[in-house]
């Protein structure tokens, strides 16, 4: 098995979008997410690494080094990172290649529990001598669908009447329609529609909406002209007389539909017009045949209305044995113990 590393998305991106497609990986493992999340987050230098025997990719690790650490090129807008891997060998020499560089710290977010790199990084730090941390910061809800289900059983039969009668009165209220679009010729001025709905409002006030950072929508704009061309788009709107008082931001492919973002009009809260386009999205999604619905995010109590499967998120860190990844180590493990808990109490007291 042959390790390659390159220092920019472009080199091995036709090779890791057919590996990517042969695994059946989720949009955020493919190239065209990276080469839309580097240019507006990226910090220090950009690495791809990759897995190739007798000619045939087998395993890509995007990575970004900086000041002795290697880590991963995510952030919160991440869903989940990754090895994306065709098999154990090349996960364990991907794994092997990243403590040969003796880095001071290896520094991975967003995780899923059940990735099977895991392993092979936890045995190649071992060998180094690598401490490894693993803790689980996020609880991430999907669905799995049922060909021809009723979407609506997910509520229970109350809920379920309550969601009808609110749609009878939007209905009564005017003109609705609910679509999704896919391949868009006006894509930027359906983004700017979308995009001012889903900073209204309080994702506005706590800085959080796309909108609230240039970086950010950079980010979203350049993942939805990926996206599109590569058909996973999916805008989806809810319209009151014509005008958007719903937006969800989501890709699909051919195995799950992914709601990265989203977002309503307040002056219309009384119809819940999120929660009507959501679950006009998630009957599109079943009768598209996907198989699964991923909410992505935390495991807020709206999410858990329709599901009660979680992905557990981790964060992974190793601190090499030296005077500085121990120093690294305690200072990690006193912010996991008290600083976060403080930070998410402040949050909530915020929110």
């Amino acid at each position: 098995m042959t390790i390659d590393v390159y220092d920019a998305i472009a080199p091995p991106a036709a090779e890791w979008e057919a590996l990517a497609l042969r695994t059946g990986a989720p949009p955020f493992a493919r190239p065209g997410w990276f080469a839309a999340w580097w240019p507006a987050f990226g910090v220090g230098d950009p690495l791809v690494v990759t897995a190739t025997r007798r000619g045939r990719l087998t395993g890509v690790l995007p990575l970004r080094r900086r000041a002795g650490v290697l880590a991963s090129p995510t952030n919160a807008h991440t869903p989940a990172y990754g090895a994306l891997t065709e098999d154990a060998a090349a996960a364990g020499e991907l794994a092997g290649w990243v403590f040969a560089q003796r880095p001071r710290r290896v520094q991975l977010d967003h995780v899923d529990a059940a990735d099977a790199t895991l392993p092979a990084l936890q045995r190649a730090a071992a060998r180094s001598g690598h401490r490894m941390l693993r803790t689980v910061v996020q609880r991430s809800p999907y669905a799995v669908l049922v060909p021809g289900e009723d979407v609506d059983r997910r509520l229970g039969a109350k809920a379920a009447g309550n969601l009808r009668r609110i749609r009878r009165r939007l209905e009564e209220a005017g003109h609705v329609e609910m679509r999704v679009e896919t391949t868009p010729a006006r894509l930027d001025r359906l983004l700017e529609e979308g995009f001012r709905l889903e900073s209204s409002g309080w994702k506005a006030e706590r800085g959080t909406a796309i909108r609230s950072s240039p970086s950010t929508l950079r980010f979203y704009v350049g993942l939805a002209r990926w996206a599109s061309g590569a058909g996973l788009l999916r805008l989806g709107f809810l319209r009151l007389d014509g005008h958007a008082i719903a937006f969800a931001f989501g890709l699909q492919d051919r195995t799950a539909f992914y709601l990265l973002k989203g977002g309503y009009d307040p002056a219309h809260r009384r119809f819940a017009p999120g929660k009507l386009l959501f679950r006009s999205l998630m009957a599109g999604a079943v009768a598209s045949g996907a198989q699964r619905f991923e909410l992505l995010g935390a495991a807020e109590p709206w999410k858990l209305e329709w599901t009660l499967h979680c992905h557990e998120r981790t964060l992974v860190r190793t601190y090499a044995p030296t005077v500085l990844g121990t120093a690294d180590r305690a200072t990690q493990t006193a912010y996991l113990r008290y600083g976060r808990p403080f930070a998410k109490r402040a949050l909530t007291r915020a929110r």
